[in-house]
């Protein structure tokens, strides 16, 4: 099992969750520029950012990314563009290195036409020291990293993330436990900014939903057992586990959990585990269907169902179909939000009709709610003046057995 196992782990994705002619003017913070449509001729230029040959399983995230940017790119050329814009994507490789990044980013700005839309990495670590980059440089981004500190419009106001924020998971959690009957929750999580963020969220769901968190255990990515955390929680008698985790940290859980054969209580693995190879491939290159995996379930989005609506009828069956152009869809659904992210931001332009400044688009999105219809199709959003994290309604995101992914969508429930 352990050699298996560590072939699985080496292998294993983490979450990380194609310019133009003229030379406009250097955009000034809260304008995103000197006119408000661009010339006519004009294409609406997005910059993406990833690390794209970086070592180790984390750039399968970064390529599935940009496969969703092309793919969200045909769509709207498709269609006509952005107000008749044509839509052109660059990419820019960063290795997964923020210092890298941050370089790059502050060389195509000085160097190149202003971008409408930056893609500032895949990751918190990246997108977090590129932040004031793009807030200073007045440029609008709707982007996928999933740090907290991303959230606050006082610090960066023409910046909006598009995955759940923890809280809504967290909701969504303590729903299912009270559904099924579950009062008392044990809980282990990565001791990361991002995992202690999803700990922190869940604590006060369940507090709040007045539900008992019988253990709390944490872990750090050296950690190769886990037997010693989860013998702690199992003195504690919970009717449900919760699992926080990515890549090999998952399936180090799991296999402790074996061990002291503890199966016969529910395991609710979080949705940055569910993008693991581990838990959405069958053997041989998953866990999925083997003893490991025995009574584990995963939280996922709604839409990455297999015959779900997604948040605006047909835009997930059309998300797909331009995926596939692109290439395989070789991950969940919800590691390619890139796709939202441009869709929520050719909304933004086409509303207060300007592709360059950055102020008004950010006025019109954090007024945002899922009355307002788009071509975005993994989850409908909230956007607030008080909040670019979205506010997801708990019923977008769903608990479902670990299961292999066909497409990036998990199978119907049976």
């Amino acid at each position: 099992m352990r050699k298996r196992l560590g072939a699985l782990l080496a292998a294993t994705a983490l979450l990380v969750t194609a310019c133009g002619s003229s030379d406009p003017e250097p955009a000034t913070p809260g304008t995103g520029g000197a006119s408000t449509t661009g010339g006519a001729t004009d294409p609406y230029r997005i910059v993406q950012l990833l690390g794209m040959n970086q070592a180790g399983p984390a750039a399968l995230n970064a390529q599935a990314a940009a496969q969703a940017s092309k793919a969200a790119v045909a769509v709207l050329n498709a269609e006509g563009g952005i107000l008749g814009h044509p839509v052109e994507l660059e990419i820019i490789d960063t290795n997964g290195d923020p210092t890298i990044a941050v370089t790059k980013l502050q060389e195509r700005l000085s160097n190149g036409p202003t971008p409408n839309l930056v893609l500032p990495g895949n990751t918190s670590g990246e997108a977090l020291p590129m932040a004031p980059i793009l807030t200073e440089a007045g440029i609008f981004s709707v982007q996928q990293a999933s740090a907290d500190a991303l959230d606050d419009p006082a610090k960066f106001p023409y910046l909006f993330k598009t995955p759940p924020v923890p809280a809504s998971w967290a909701e969504a959690l303590v729903a299912y436990a009270k559904k099924n009957n579950a009062t008392k929750i044990a809980m282990i999580a990565g001791k990361d900014a991002f995992g202690q963020a999803t700990a922190q969220a869940t604590r006060d769901a369940i507090a709040a939903a007045g539900l008992t968190l019988s253990g709390d255990e944490t872990y750090t990515a050296e950690d190769l057992d886990m037997t010693a955390q989860l013998e702690r929680l199992k003195s504690g008698s919970p009717d449900l586990v919760f699992m926080q985790g990515a890549g090999a940290a998952v399936g180090y859980v799991l296999e402790s959990r074996l061990k002291i054969g503890w199966t016969d209580v529910p395991l609710v693995a979080d949705s940055t585990s569910a993008v693991t190879s581990l838990l959405n491939k069958t053997a041989p290159d998953g866990l999925v269907g083997t003893p490991s995996t025995q009574n584990v379930f995963v939280q996922v989005l709604a839409a990455a169902i297999t015959g779900a609506e997604g948040a605006n009828p047909g835009a997930v069956d059309k998300m797909v179909t331009a995926l596939k152009a692109q290439g395989p869809i070789s991950l969940p659904l919800n590691t390619y939000f890139a796709y939202d992210s441009i869709m929520l931001a050719a909304k933004a332009a086409t509303e207060t009709k300007t592709i360059t400044d950055a102020k008004v688009q950010s006025d019109w999105l954090q007024t945002l709610t899922p009355a307002v219809s788009g071509l975005w199709a993994l989850t409908k959003y909230t956007f607030t003046p008080e909040s670019h994290g979205p506010a997801v309604d708990p019923s977008s995101t769903a608990i479902i057995p670990a299961a292999a992914l066909t497409d990036g969508r998990y199978p119907a429930a049976t």
